[in-house]
């Protein structure tokens, strides 16, 4: 073994050459940053490795997937990842942080008031036509799930990424919407009561097998939705 001079040896990565029915190794030197330097594209190749990990995430088997899964699925190794996020509890709540900053730009748009409060209702559950968007919508708050509940760290990060900010856009919506309810407490219900109907349906017909096990009619069952809640939050 042979190190650089005025280097330390990082890491060495072993590659296999194949020739003439003799297998012949050689390693890579990686040289050392002085501890706690960063290279100088650090956050644009973080942002890029975020973006194909959620990809990843949200695309494949719901599941708590390991860290080597996901280097494998953004084609990097072990330690890179670590490098940027320091271990998998890291890649978890970066992954989170990305499909909440994702949804915020759909969050303004539903934040803005309607007229009354059953259109406010109807504004929210357009993101319910079938369709890929749905399946999306379901499946990123799936991850959430899987993770937050499994570990405490990720649950704070769901509440926080993607959760709770739902659930502000609805009562900000609701508070600047003629004939909402008034107190906070209520606000906060009603808020509840519009979204969890949407994410356990979106569960039980897509990601459980409800579809064909135990199908419903989806746009029946969100007019019903608007209509009651419509009714339910008016004054």
């Amino acid at each position: 073994m042979w190190f650089a001079r005025g280097t330390k040896n990082r890491e060495i990565r072993p590659r296999r050459v194949l020739g003439r029915g003799t297998t012949y190794f050689y390693r890579k030197l990686i040289l050392a940053r002085p501890a706690g330097v960063r290279n100088h594209d650090f956050e644009q190749k973080r942002n890029a490795l975020v973006e194909g990990l959620s990809q990843f995430a949200v695309t494949a088997e719901l599941r708590r997937t390991s860290l080597r899964q996901f280097a494998k699925a953004v084609d990097v190794s072990e330690p890179t990842l670590r490098h940027y996020f320091k271990d998998r509890r890291g890649v978890v709540v970066a992954i989170l942080e990305y499909m909440g900053t994702f949804g915020r730009s759909v969050r303004g748009d539903f934040a803005a008031p309607s007229d009354s409060i059953t259109n406010a209702v109807k504004d929210y559950y357009k993101v319910a036509t079938p369709g890929p968007q749905f399946e999306m919508y379901t499946r990123a708050h799936a991850v959430g799930l899987i993770e937050g509940i499994a570990e405490d760290t990720a649950g704070k990060a769901y509440l926080k990424y993607m959760l709770e900010p739902a659930l502000t856009a609805n009562t900000e919506k609701l508070t600047a919407t003629p004939g909402s309810p008034k107190s906070a407490l209520e606000l906060r219900a009603a808020a509840f009561a519009i979204r969890s109907p949407l994410i356990f349906m979106g569960i039980h017909q897509t990601l459980l097998g409800g579809a064909e096990e135990a199908p419903i009619d989806s746009q029946a069952t969100i007019g019903l939705l608007q209509t009651w809640l419509g009714e339910a939050f008016s004054d």
